[in-house]
Parts: C-alpha cells; structure tokens; sequence
C-alpha cells in the first residue's frame, strides 16, 4: 500500500515534468525495489529527450510523527467505533493527547477500558463549549488506570460524535524546519550520487498532515535550508 501510493504521487509530479518540457516517458524503474540499500533512488525515469532521477519522502510536521500517529492508532481509535453515539447530546466530543504521550504505553485492553469508564463518567459534566463557559467545556487529568494525561472537551455540532486528536508540540514551526532540513540531508546526497551526466535530479516532498502541516512554513524552511 505504501509503495503503491509513492508510485501514484511521483507519477503526478511526472506529468507535470512531461507537460511542461514537452517530452514523453518511455520507461520507468523503481531501483530502490531491486537494490535494498540507502543509495538507490525511488524512480529512474526515462524520457524522449532525458532521464530523471526522483526521490520521494514524506515531510511530517515534527520528526516521529508518523510513529506517533501509529502508537495513537492503535491505542486509541478504537474508542471512536466504541463512543461514537454513546455520550450526551447535544454537541460533540475529542479526546486529545500531548506528542509522545502514549510512547510504551503496554496494556492496551487496560487503558482502553480505564478511558472509557473515565470518559462516560466525565462527559455530562461537560457544558458545551463556548467563550462564556470556559474552561468547563473540557477537563484534563491523568485518569486511574492511564498512565498519561489526557483531555476530554465538548464542541457544538456533530451531535453524539467522538474524535481522537493530537495536541500541537511547543514550537511547532521549528520543529518543522527541523524536519525540512533532516529531509535535504537524508535525501541530497542519494540524489547527487544517483544523478551523473545529463540527468534531472528531482526530490520529491510529500507534506499531507492536514491538522498541523502548513505548506506555507514547509516552503519557506525548505528555500532558507536551501
């Protein structure tokens, strides 16, 4: 799945490449899937006129995101399928977690439960959220049988709605750029190794986070790290 998808996203940027220098593909090769190692490139890209070389790689909005996101998968979203429709109405509720909270975090069974009898304990306490009742819109404490601090919150809409969400990491847009420039010195020199002659070399920068990527920082770390 993840391959296949790598393959969609550089054969989008190749159609551009195509249009624009008024070229056509003749062949494609992926050599990073017959030569396991560091230095083989994700495409080698044969043209009409050229070849190029591209070399793709997701930029997260801080470094271990990706890993994060997985441990909070796992752990956490099958409380959506469990409280979706079960707490009060009206309004809708998240349950967020600080980065790396739930780094280790073993008893998955345990901790599920704890959160459940926790959050349908603490739910219609909630009032709905507003600049008028706040801070009694949500409630933040590490409950028994939890081993990390969690935050439970009531929103207007979407009524009988759960939603798992990440808090934002202090100094969002540095750890952002410190992620660009991890990117350009992981990838760089596998691409000036890979380019020779008369070859393109193109590197390729996935940024799909849509609750804490912002391209707009993604461009400007990425032309000062440059």
């Amino acid at each position: 799945m993840k391959k296949e998808h790598e393959k969609h996203v550089c054969q989008a940027l190749l159609d551009v490449i195509v249009k624009r220098k008024k070229t056509v593909i003749e062949k494609i090769e992926y050599p990073d899937e017959k030569v396991r190692n560091e230095k083989a490139v994700d495409a080698l890209v044969k043209t009409s006129s050229q070849e190029i070389v591209l070399e793709h790689t997701r930029i997260e909005s801080y470094t271990k995101q990706i890993e994060d996101w997985s441990q909070i998968r796992r752990l956490l979203k099958p409380l959506v399928a469990m409280l979706n429709d079960k707490l009060p109405t009206p309004g809708y509720y998240e349950l967020a977690v600080d980065v790396g909270a739930i780094k280790g975090a073993k008893d998955t069974q345990g901790i599920q439960n704890a959160l459940i009898k926790w959050i349908k304990k603490n739910a219609p306490l909630l009032k709905l959220g507003s600049p008028e009742v706040a801070p009694n819109h949500y409630l933040k404490e590490k409950p028994d049988g939890v081993p990390f601090e969690v935050s439970l919150y009531r929103w207007p809409s979407n009524d009988g709605k759960f939603f798992i969400v990440e808090n934002a990491p202090n100094k969002l847009k540095t750890k952002s750029k410190e992620r660009i420039k991890e990117a350009l010195e992981q990838k760089c020199p596998k691409l000036w190794r890979a380019k020779r002659n008369n070859r393109i070399s193109v590197l390729l920068l996935e940024l799909n986070d849509i609750s804490l990527g912002s391209h707009i920082w993604a461009g400007q770390a990425l032309a000062e790290e440059l």
